[in-house]
């Protein structure tokens, strides 16, 4: 079945609001997505940390789950009690690497010059199709885990790249700012920092 890309998202985005289990408190509930930012953040720094001494791959693992983080806090937001419909962990796509790429890659992620300017327009569009279609979950596999492919001992030097390492930290940093800065204040913080590293890889 063939996938558009500018809806598959925004659907797995509106079933994962309506069907789960709460993610933050509903009392201190922007405290809570401050706090999940802060942490985004954290992996976001680390992945450019392990990018800087040539860890290529924990770099990758690290961008990939700081994107499905960024899921989880947008979605968190709009979970609420009464609203919800309870089903099991299984069924929630908040516990799925698939569903939520597709829900922080959206294609708004793109519009704005910085990325296309950094990775380009062609790999952008590459981009959104490979998170769309499950190519994110077997990256960040690769990107942590040694294996034996087809005889061949491979470790994720083998399959990471410095340049991979680069657009998917980019592309976390775009994500996480397409889909977090402006809920609160304090992610006024956050989007200073991240203008750092972006700023930092692209002259890199």
């Amino acid at each position: 079945m063939k996938i558009d890309l500018q809806s598959i998202g925004i659907e797995s985005v509106q079933e994962a609001i309506e069907k789960g289990s709460l993610v933050f408190n509903e009392e201190t509930k922007s405290e809570d997505f401050n706090r999940a930012c802060d942490h985004i953040l954290v992996l976001l720094e680390d992945s450019f940390q392990c990018f800087e001494r040539d860890s290529w791959g924990t770099s990758v693992f690290l961008s990939i789950t700081a994107i499905e983080e960024v899921a989880k806090a947008e979605v968190g937001l709009y979970r609420r009690n009464g609203q919800i419909q309870e089903v099991k962990r299984g069924k929630d796509k908040l516990f799925n690497h698939q569903e939520k790429h597709r829900m922080a890659v959206l294609p708004t992620v793109f519009m704005g010059e910085r990325l296309r300017d950094a990775l380009g327009k062609e790999r952008c569009a590459e981009l959104l199709k490979e998170a769309a279609h499950g190519d994110f979950r077997n990256l960040r596999e690769s990107a942590l885990y040694f294996t034996n492919s087809n005889g061949q001992f491979v470790t994720p030097a083998n399959v990471v790249t410095k340049e991979k390492a680069r657009e998917f930290l980019l592309l976390a940093l775009e994500t996480a700012d397409d889909r977090l800065v402006g809920y609160t204040g304090h992610t006024g913080v956050i989007e200073n920092r991240m203008d750092l590293i972006f700023s930092a890889l692209t002259h890199s």
